[in-house]
């Protein structure tokens, strides 16, 4: 594939798509459907194909899944935060430095998002305001920001979980970024 190549400027917007979703659908519900993770682990493989490094590819991904799965195990990262984090892992080229630098910035991107909820805990139980629960809908005049902002406002209040997939894929995207072809 060559950088004009418009099937490798196709390619690259899927999954960017497909990274994009994953952490809306966190964001909303809390929930990272497996075939999103499958879909990219899917749109990862001719990836490493192309560059002969398919079988260190998935053995890195074998290790990484195992390695998270323990954190899933001490409920530290949930199963699609696993899952997602595998399929990314395949996308990244399958050597220490690339690795380590994705693993790295996912914790980092992380880390700001838990400091960004722990401040949104501390000014919702500063304020002492009663928001929406998850099962009510706000009034439908409402825009999805407003809802979202509501509903994040009472997960904070009642602490709940963190939407690690957004850091996993935000990740991924500024990992990838500069190898999209232009």
């Amino acid at each position: 594939m060559t950088a004009s190549d418009p099937f490798s400027l196709a390619w690259a917007g899927i999954i960017l798509l497909c990274l994009i979703y994953a952490a809306v659908c966190d964001i909303a519900v809390r929930l990272i459907p497996n075939r999103i993770s499958a879909a990219i682990a899917g749109l990862a493989v001719p990836l490493r194909l192309a560059d002969h490094q398919l079988v260190p590819g998935l053995l890195v991904a074998g290790l990484i899944f195992a390695a998270l799965t323990l954190f899933w195990i001490m409920r530290l990262l949930g199963g699609g935060d696993v899952k997602l984090w595998t399929a990314c892992t395949l996308l990244v080229a399958p050597n220490g430095l690339d690795q380590g630098r994705f693993a790295i910035r996912v914790m980092l991107v992380g880390g700001l998002l838990a400091v960004a909820y722990l401040i949104l805990r501390f000014i919702v139980r500063l304020r002492g305001r009663r928001a929406v629960p998850v099962q009510q809908d706000p009034p439908p005049r409402r825009s999805l920001i407003a809802r979202i902002w509501r509903t994040e406002q009472w997960r904070a209040r009642h602490n709940g979980s963190i939407p690690y997939g957004v850091a996993i894929a935000a990740s991924a995207i500024i990992t990838l970024w500069p190898q999209v072809p232009r």
